[in-house]
């Protein structure tokens, strides 16, 4: 099952970044945390695993210098630890504190994508396209 829900990740951005599978909805951040650094490991191992330069597309798309080794567990612990993502971790957890669990998931209260859009966006989600909606980020 695809976990995305409208009030976490109220735009394409945010649901690139956030959106992850899981088998039951997340109850709190530190489980949907988790599962987003898995989805990381994931999308590195793939792009590793496609020839893509993973490293560079790191440096490229985040403005930075990579400094770690070569393997795919250090460039997914260099990216994590990027202040890019942990400032959209931030935003993330900020929205889990501001969480109504009392609103349906698709609500249109607070906007976002529907359901359909959100598994496009998931099935076509790539490590390039990952770091270019982190790049893109802004903490609204």
């Amino acid at each position: 099952m695809i976990y995305y829900n409208n009030q976490l990740m109220p735009n394409d951005n945010s649901a690139k970044l956030f959106m992850v599978t899981n088998s039951v909805p997340f109850e709190r951040f530190e489980d949907h945390e988790a599962a987003i650094y898995f989805e990381i490991d994931q999308l590195v191992d793939h792009a590793v695993g496609s020839g893509e330069n993973t490293i560079a597309l790191i440096e490229n798309y985040l403005e930075i210098t990579y400094t770690d080794g070569r393997t795919i567990e250090e460039i997914v612990a260099f990216l994590i630890h990027t202040d890019k993502l942990q400032c959209a971790l931030w935003t993330l957890k900020e929205s889990w504190d501001k969480f109504d669990k009392t609103l349906p998931e698709d609500s249109l209260m607070h906007g976002g994508i529907s359901k359909d859009e959100a598994i496009q966006i998931y099935s076509e989600t790539t490590l390039r396209s990952y770091l270019e909606a982190l790049a893109q980020f802004k903490n609204d």
